[in-house]
């Protein structure tokens, strides 16, 4: 079975735990050496080294690929299977590009490995320090007599790294809103642009979803006449102005231009009135006469014939 190599975080685990084991202090002291600076010292060179790798790579790819893609376009390939391959070729490896500095722009590897790294070294010295009794721990006769002030010395190192990375963060996104903001503006001026030199379509007119059929042409109402009073309510019955009784009616009372004039009696065939729809009351045809001498004798037509007194 392969033995497993160590990396620079096992050997700094394992150097630094066996001199906490030797410190003159307690094991609860030990204990929180080990938990709290030897940890955060670990967890900080694992970071900073992930940070390392990802911020290099990113950029390698970056920078190798802005240099190949204009050579790429400069072969100007027109004919054969070679024009497929370097078009794909150069489409893909610019994509790739875009990604990996996107990606960049947004975890901001760069700046995070050099704060890690930052950290972890100075908490790497305050422990050297605290071993040796040196710089801020010189005047301490025991590593128990300066615990307290290594302690508070690291607390206050983790509270700078923590305050660091958050600033980061922030202006991270501060500077996303405001590559937002100018890419929004920019679109607005151009679809400003656009609206003043293009006018907008009018909007089409409102379809409605059940058609109205046409309706027809609605004819005036018919207004009736005004009914006048009947000949014969007025003057009788019988048509011939007596009241039904033999007497004669209220004519003179009414007056000449309301009451109508009787018809003459004649001896021409009646005549008929369309418009009225009343017939006249004509006498009987007269009889016949035998005398030959009195034949002749012929009433003018047209001239009434006085009625016969009872």
């Amino acid at each position: 079975m392969a033995k497993k190599k160590k990396t620079y975080s096992d050997y700094l685990k394992e150097q630094f735990g066996g001199l906490i084991d030797r410190l003159d202090i307690s094991d609860l002291q030990k204990e929180f050496l080990k938990s709290r600076w030897l940890d955060q010292l670990m967890w900080l060179e694992k970071k900073a080294g992930q940070s390392q790798k990802q911020h290099f790579r990113l950029r390698l790819i970056t920078i190798i690929g802005g240099v190949v893609i204009p050579a790429m376009v400069s072969l100007n390939v027109r004919d054969g299977p070679a024009k497929d391959v370097i078009f794909w070729g150069t489409f893909s490896l610019a994509q790739v590009v875009a990604i990996s500095a996107s990606v960049e722009e947004f975890f901001h590897y760069g700046e995070r490995w050099t704060q890690y790294r930052k950290t972890a070294e100075l908490v790497k010295t305050e422990g050297w320090q605290y071993f040796q009794l040196s710089g801020p721990y010189h005047e301490s006769s025991s590593h128990s007599a300066a615990y307290r002030s290594f302690a508070d010395r690291v607390e206050h190192l983790i509270q700078e790294d923590v305050s660091a990375i958050t600033a980061v963060l922030e202006e991270a996104q501060k500077e996303q809103g405001q590559a937002q903001e100018e890419v929004t503006s920019q679109f607005s001026q151009m679809a400003q642009e656009l609206g003043q030199s293009r006018p907008l379509p009018p909007p089409p007119p409102p379809r409605s979803n059940y058609p109205v059929p046409p309706q027809p042409a609605r004819r005036p109402p018919m207004t009736a006449e005004p009914a006048g009073p009947r000949y014969d309510e007025a003057f009788g019955n019988d048509g011939l102005g007596n009241d039904g009784f033999g007497n004669e009616a209220f004519a003179g009372d009414l007056g000449d231009d309301l009451v109508p004039a009787p018809a003459p009696i004649t001896s021409q065939p009646p005549r008929s009135s369309s418009s009225s729809g009343k017939a006249h009351v004509t006498a009987p045809p007269p009889p016949e006469i035998n005398d030959p001498k009195l034949q002749n004798l012929k009433a003018p037509p047209g001239e009434p014939i006085s009625p016969r007194a009872s």
